[in-house]
Parts: C-alpha cells; structure tokens; sequence
C-alpha cells in the first residue's frame, strides 16, 4: 500500500478529515459527565530577591475607561489603530493591582494596598484581603505599608470604615502626596473630588503612624526611595535591593506595559503633569534598561515581572519567566 504524504492531501481531503476530528470531539464532549469547577488560580505568585522573600499578591484589576478619552492629546485614529494592534479593545483600559509583600527576614513590608471598598472603577478589585489570606499572609503581620503615591487605587486598601486593615503597620508616603491628595481646598476642583476623598479617608485616620519617604532615602533596610514624579506630584518608586540583586516597584512610573513603552511621550490622563511624567517615564526606563534591573510593575499582567528593552528610539517590555 502506497504512503500518502502530507503535502499531497487536497483542500477538499483536508476539510473531510477536520470534519472528522470535530465529530470525533463532540462525541467525547457527549458522553463527558464532569462537571466544570470554575475556580481560578490562587492570585499570588512567590520568588526570590537576592536573600529576600517576595510575594506577588493581587488587589485584582479596574476598568479606567476608553483608551481614546485617556489619551486625548493623541489623535483617536493613532490610539485605537495602536491598541488594536496589541490585541487590546479599545473601549476599555482594563489594569491589573499587582501589590508586592516583602520578607527582608527582620521586616514584612506591603507595597501599596489596592482599591479596597471603592468603586469607581468597576467590582474587578478589592480583593487584597483574600489575596494575603490564600498566600499565608496575615495582615496584621504586616509591619510597614509602602505606598508609591495618594491615588485612590492605590492606598484605599488601607481601611475598612473606621477600622484599620493592618493594624500594626506604619503607612509611609511621600509627603508631597499627602500633602496634595489630602488638601480639603482641593475638593471643588474638576475631577479631583473622588481622589481626594479617598486619600483623606484612608491617609487621615493613619497620621500617628505616618512616615514620610524622602529621595534616595532608606524607610527600611534594602529598600530605597527614589523620587519620580509626574504621574503625582510626589509618586516615588522603590529599589528593592539584597546582595547582587536590585528589583524596582515602579508603581506608576508606567502604567501600560505597551503605551508606556513605545509611547512614552503620550499624555496620560491621570498624570497631574503630564510632561513631567513622561521624562520621568523616559528616565527611568533608560535606566532600568541600561542597568538591567528588573520591574515589578502594579498595573501589567500578574504577576507584573519583567525587564525594559531599548527598541530603537523607544522600548520593549519583556514579562520574566514565573519560578515554579
């Protein structure tokens, strides 16, 4: 019997035995009883820093709104053909709240807290609690709060009502922010009500346990602030240092792992500054590629870490392999 090679099967032949499969398939699928389990993976992931513990934990992810509307300074034709182009739909700028727990082996540290109650971005987050809960986190271990800025997806894990949601923890800012994001005076402004709501809600009811971050500064061992401003008016990064290791929690520096990469010229929405924010963007970038430091980003795909490529005038992100 003569062998029939691949390459000489016809279109129609082709089709037949597709046919085929998928009957095959659903006959399967027929008789098939289980039931599906629906439940999704833990959202927490856990690697290691030089002689450090860190651990990935979700707040979940916000709907912030059109693309076209949060980069309106760029013509609508420009972002949506861009973002189409990065398989995204651009009638909603879906964001990841990848929050990070620090083990220095004398401190456990929180950076940043997610959106806690607040909805003004959907029912897609909030879930920091459950995320700590199912990595064998407990909150009130917690021994410092680290938070890169004052807005309201960021800090408004810290407090449930009147009760605090890590009860033995220092909450540090910078106090640029504090300043800013907590002025009463600032309640009337367009757009800013919700923000500055949030910030006094949470921020306030903590000030006998506030730290306040400065530039270049240590508020614990290992971990350094580093002023990048732009996106507020005092957003700081932190350079999460353990022997030959250097890791960066970028915050808000970049917010989108595509835009913020091959456009960090285009004027966000949410940046208070939006020149300053983008040669912040460019600074930082630069130099997290050049010195080959690793990111752990908050709004990109969990878990969020990766590394910054220079791509001709612009960059690339490039998600790092998960330890397993």
């Amino acid at each position: 019997m003569s062998t029939v090679k691949l390459e000489s099967l016809s279109r129609r032949a082709f089709l037949a035995l597709s046919a085929a499969g998928a009957l095959a398939g659903s006959m399967v699928g027929a008789a098939a009883k289980e039931a599906m389990k629906g439940d999704k993976n833990a959202p927490w992931y856990r690697f290691k820093i030089g002689d450090f513990e860190a651990t990935v934990v979700s707040d979940g992810a916000i709907n912030i709104g059109k693309y076209a509307d949060l980069y309106s300074k760029t013509p609508k034709e420009q972002v949506e053909a861009f973002v189409k182009g990065e398989f995204l739909s651009p009638d909603a700028i879906l964001l990841q709240e990848n929050c990070l727990v620090l083990n220095t082996g004398d401190k456990l540290v929180l950076f940043d807290t997610g959106t806690g109650r607040a909805k003004a971005f959907g029912d897609g987050a909030g879930r920091l609690g459950a995320s700590l809960a199912a990595a064998g986190i407990k909150a009130e271990d917690i021994d410092i709060v680290l938070l890169t800025h004052g807005h309201i997806d960021h800090l408004s894990g810290l407090m449930a009502a009147d009760k605090r949601l890590f009860p033995n923890a220092q909450i540090a800012i910078s106090k640029t922010d504090f300043d800013f994001w907590t002025d009463q005076g600032k309640l009337s402004a367009p757009g800013l009500k919700v923000l500055i709501d949030a910030a006094r809600a949470n921020l306030l009811p903590n000030q006998d346990r506030l730290l306040f971050v400065e530039n270049g500064k240590e508020p614990i061992k290992g971990v350094t602030a580093i002023s990048t401003p732009g996106h507020t008016p005092g957003h700081v990064s932190y350079a999460i240092a353990s022997g030959s290791v250097t890791f960066l929690f970028a915050g808000d520096f970049a917010t989108h792992s595509a835009i913020s990469f091959k456009h960090p010229d285009w004027d966000f929405g949410f940046d208070s500054d939006p020149a300053t924010a983008s040669a912040t963007r460019v600074k930082m970038l630069d130099m997290a590629a050049a010195e080959r430091m690793t990111l752990i980003t908050y709004h990109f795909a969990f878990p969020g870490v990766g590394y910054v490529a220079k791509d001709g005038g612009a960059y690339r992100y490039v998600p790092a392999s998960m330890e397993f």
